[in-house]
């Protein structure tokens, strides 16, 4: 095991080495040095599709936590009908005309109508563990990586209640009305949410008692295992709970947050003993800020560490020779799941009047993964296509996988210049909206500077510290300290006025402590910072009053795959302390 585990670790490396290098995402280096490893050295390990489906139960709960933490509700309510068309509809839809078509194509094959659902429920629905992988390697409009990856998580509930209650039911010789499978589906949904809502809250309380950090990270996974373990249990859907569990524990926490309750307890509070225990439990915060950035990005690790051994214990247990024997069906399966999905993606990117290149990225986002293994494994022993099933899966997993990321990696740098304007298309439709901006504005500003607070302008950064690591867009920090002289109000108004009306509406101005005011430029790289910055200064420099009573220090840079607030913190008092040292004119200064 010690062997493995090395292995491994190193199979991690050179993949992320390749990823950095070549821009190829993970998923396909550690599934061709999985294999090559089960090869060459055939007895290193051996794994059964009991063991198989057991390993990734337990991976699933740890690899779908930080992909979840990551979800934006807001983006979720804002787009949660084209979510539920490219999750919901267009699997159905698609199922029953894949249904339709494959004895036309197939025709050597009697299968029934329970059979080829069960087939396409497994092959329509995109792997979220796959797909979250491929997509956040890169660079695309912020609402296309939405589509692709909230489409990716949900659709697997669709897919799943489709092949177990009704697809199995029927190959086993069930009758099915449509009373009863409305019936099903309502008892699975309902069930499934309840169970994750009651989870979430017990384990939400539960980190209120328990203070220590890590007690708290071990709650939060509980959370996650407990809600697909019940749900599992119940046989209904357990992705369904784990996402709503993670959603409403992320809802209760940020709600306690965005209140402001985080407050000391003195010890007239400890002495109170007419508190009862709920009332204190409410009185006791949940998490700080802090604290949740933290696991966040501790989720993403262990993450990275569970999806490496998904994928290679895939690459173990593919069997080239039955592969062989069925590669007509596998290429049939594919080229027909490929088609179909290319016109009902096309179908509803046309109906939101998007750029139609967007239909095939979402397309070539629809890699399956191992959760379609995992269903293949749960036919009855008796199936007579059982063999052939799985073949057709397990060939289109490693199909998707590779074909549908290499078509990927290729579209996207041929339309590059295209995808960069819709980001910047976008940007300027989201900045022309009404919306409650102003006021925000008006509430969370400084009068004198007209600076967001600080509270307000740490929250934002957190905020778009996330959303630029996940979605791999731009942001760059500009750091501005400020020695006054003279102690003169009036220059921070000044100083206020200038920086306004330099930045863009996207970007962000903010009042930090101790004289140190912060500006967010959002999709900006480390150069259209440091222009953005010259420009102030030489603004700062023709303004006298600035120029007699103040000495003003810059310190810039730009957001990396690893950053925390912490971090990016450190790297501007950094470059301000350099700033500071100059003794020739222009105090500017980067930390990459």
């Amino acid at each position: 095991m010690l062997l493995l585990f090395t292995v491994l670790l190193i199979f991690i490396l050179l993949s992320r080495a390749v990823e950095t290098s070549f821009k190829i995402p993970t998923t396909l280096t550690l599934i061709v040095f999985s294999f090559l490893l089960s090869f060459i050295f055939p007895d290193i390990l051996t794994i059964s599709n009991e063991e198989f489906d057991e390993i990734l139960y337990l991976m699933l709960p740890v690899i779908l936590l930080p992909d979840i933490l990551n979800i934006s509700a807001f983006q979720l309510k804002k787009h949660y009908k084209v979510i539920i068309h490219l999750a919901v509809v267009s699997v159905i839809l698609s199922i029953f005309i894949a249904v339709f078509i494959t004895p036309f194509i197939l025709p050597e094959y009697k299968f029934t109508i329970g059979m080829l659902m069960a087939l396409f429920s497994m092959l329509m629905a995109t792997d979220a563990i796959t797909v979250a992988s491929i997509m956040s390697k890169f660079k695309l409009p912020e609402k296309l990586k939405i589509y692709a990856e909230s489409e990716s998580l949900f659709n697997d509930v669709t897919a799943l209640i489709i092949y177990y209650f009704i697809a199995l039911p029927l190959i086993n010789g069930g009758n099915l009305t449509i009373l009863d499978i409305n019936t099903t589906l309502l008892k699975v949904l309902f069930l499934s949410t309840i169970i994750g809502v009651v989870i979430a809250c017990v384990g939400y309380f539960t980190i209120k008692i328990l203070k220590n950090s890590f007690d708290q990270f071990l709650v939060i996974y509980l959370v996650v295992v407990i809600s697909f373990m019940v749900a599992e249990h119940f046989h209904i859907a357990g992705i369904l709970s784990i996402v709503t569990s993670v959603l409403t524990f992320k809802y209760l926490v940020q709600k306690e947050l965005s209140k402001n309750k985080i407050r000391n307890f003195n010890e007239e509070n400890a002495a109170d003993i007419e508190l009862s225990l709920m009332a204190l439990i409410k009185k006791v915060p949940a998490l700080t800020k802090r604290d949740f950035r933290e696991y966040k990005k501790e989720s993403e690790f262990i993450g990275i560490f569970a999806n490496a051994i998904v994928f290679m214990i895939v690459a173990n247990i593919i069997d080239i020779h039955l592969l062989f024997n069925y590669y007509k069906e596998i290429l049939v399966i594919f080229v027909l799941t490929t088609i179909i999905r290319f016109f009902a993606i096309g179908a509803t990117i046309w109906k939101l009047k998007l750029p139609f290149r967007w239909a095939k990225s979402l397309t070539y986002s629809g890699a399956k993964g191992a959760l379609a293994i995992i269903m293949v494994h749960s036919l009855p022993n008796d199936f007579i296509y059982k063999e052939m099933f799985d073949a057709i899966v397990v060939g289109n997993v490693l199909l998707t996988t590779f074909i549908y990321t290499i078509l990927l990696m290729i579209h996207i740098k041929n339309n590059q210049n295209e995808y960069k304007n819709d980001c910047k298309n976008l940007e300027n439709k989201e900045d022309n909206k009404i919306s409650t901006k102003n006021l925000i504005d008006f509430m969370e500003k400084d009068i004198e500077t007209g600076a967001y607070t600080q509270s307000f302008i740490e929250d934002i950064l957190e905020k778009e510290l996330s959303r630029t690591q996940r979605y791999k867009t731009e942001l760059s920090c500009i750091l501005l300290d400020i020695k006054n002289k003279k102690d003169n109000e009036s220059i921070y108004k000044i100083i206020g006025e200038i920086i306004s009306g330099k930045i863009r509406i996207n970007d962000y101005f903010g009042k930090l402590e101790n004289n140190k005011f912060i500006i967010l430029v959002a999709n900006t790289s480390l150069s259209g910072a440091m222009v953005l910055t010259e420009k102030i200064e030489n603004l700062f420099k023709k303004d006298k009053t600035i120029n007699s009573y103040t000495k003003i220090s810059f310190g810039i840079t730009q957001i990396s795959d690893i950053d925390t607030y912490e971090s990016i913190m450190e790297k501007l008092d950094d470059a301000i302390i350099r700033a500071k040292n100059k003794k020739i004119a222009g105090r500017i200064e980067i930390e990459a």
